[in-house]
């Protein structure tokens, strides 16, 4: 995932890396790794993410840009 699309998406919406964290319910440090795209994030939180940024996961998570772990 382009770390910048996530950032975006984040900051339009006025939230912090802790708040994004909070509502997806992961640890914030796991969070920045995942906006970094240096973690990879579990279905599950991809799930989360798509739905708190309203967006469907194709849109965010395609193989080119970001590796999903099978859980």
């Amino acid at each position: 995932m382009s770390s910048s699309v996530l950032r975006e998406m984040r900051k339009a919406r006025g939230m912090t890396q802790k708040e994004v964290a909070s509502a997806i319910g992961v640890p914030q440090s796991t969070y920045c790794l995942i906006e970094h795209g240096k973690r990879p994030a579990d279905w599950k939180t991809v799930q989360r993410i798509c739905d708190l940024f309203q967006v469907e996961h194709d849109h965010l998570f395609v193989p080119k840009r970001f590796a999903v772990r099978k859980s």
